[in-house]
């Protein structure tokens, strides 16, 4: 505002009860300027400081703006043939096991999906491998125990080859996956002999380090972990080269069970047909039982077995005759 009542160097008439002054102008008296100053007040004073929900408001916001691109961030790399290179050497590192993978990816949900994983030596007579044509993997933070860091949940893999082979201190190779083989042999109801030893197993002190690497623990990862195997095939071969035994269009189920006493876990295979090289063959294999650790409760087990091959028959020995020798 201007033109307020003060003091001036000319005198001037004084306004009237209305404010307004002889020559026209209007004069604002210091009870009026009060009351402006108290109105306007709320505009020119300082702002208050927040209080606990405004901060917390904000704390929540800028928190879901970081998690969201952090989940960005993960989502495009999981996009990129580096994170396929990524994961091959993460499987060198912690299986042990050298593979190359054709396609790797992330999916919305950050689980793994992959595609065309094998081993260098996969396909060669006699040499240990692996391959998996298709595979997925879940990740979980929350499960019946509470909650934890990221861990695998579930593993989902169609097309698997595996061949077993003996290496030279007399044990089945490719070693993370030998546990596995062993235990479906066994609920095959046939048996493997150990391989032999063409060196002998040396002392701790003089071990490599290669050596003295303990060999992940399957069977633990498999009483936590969901897997599922559809349309495989396990080879097993001796140290020359030559087919032991092998199992095709080999279907696995393994589910873990939290219960409040214990661990259980549910196992379910099914084998179409399983050959052995001394003869013994079998059809429709169906196994099905809870491990609680201690015991097996057995559901279903079955087989048909079709026994060994005939012997072939004695060679005749040769026919006598009494023809004359000629003696040079």
């Amino acid at each position: 505002m201007r033109n307020f009542w003060t003091k001036r160097e000319s005198p001037s008439p004084p306004p009237d009860a209305q404010g307004r002054s002889a020559d026209g102008q209007i004069y604002i008296g210091w009870d009026e300027k009060e009351k402006m100053s108290a109105a306007t007040s709320k505009w020119t004073d300082k702002p208050k400081g927040r209080g606990f929900f405004s901060g917390l408001r904000g704390f929540v916001v800028t928190t879901l703006l970081l998690v969201v691109l952090l989940y960005g961030a993960v989502y495009i790399i999981g996009l990129l043939d580096g994170f396929r290179a990524f994961l091959e050497d993460h499987l060198k590192a912690n299986l042990d096991i050298r593979v190359k993978i054709t396609k790797a990816r992330l999916t919305p949900a950050l689980n793994l999906e992959f595609e065309g994983l094998s081993t260098e030596n996969f396909g060669r007579k006699g040499m240990p491998g692996l391959q998996i044509q298709q595979g997925k993997i879940e990740w979980t933070v929350l499960d019946e125990t509470g909650w934890h860091l990221p861990k695998v949940r579930r593993a989902v893999l169609r097309g698997v080859g595996v061949h077993f082979a003996p290496d030279d201190y007399g044990r089945w190779e490719p070693p993370p996956l030998a546990p596995i083989g062993e235990k479906i042999a066994d609920w095959c109801q046939f048996k493997l002999a150990a391989p032999k030893a063409e060196k002998p197993v040396r002392s701790l002190e003089k071990k490599t380090d290669d050596e003295k690497k303990t060999p992940p623990d399957v069977a633990a990862l498999l009483r936590e972990l969901r897997l599922e195997i559809a349309d495989a095939k396990l080879i097993w071969f001796d140290a020359d080269g030559n087919e032991l035994a092998s199992a095709t269009k080999l279907r696995l189920a393994i589910q873990p069970i939290i219960l409040p006493s214990r661990a259980v876990t549910h196992y379910w295979l099914r084998v179409d047909e399983v050959i052995r090289a001394d003869g013994h063959r079998a059809h429709d294999i169906r196994v099905e039982f809870f491990d609680l650790g201690d015991q097996k409760v057995m559901l279903e087990l079955r087989a048909d077995w079709i026994g060994l091959k005939p012997a072939p028959p004695p060679a005749p020995p040769p026919a006598a005759t009494n023809a004359p020798v000629f003696i040079p």
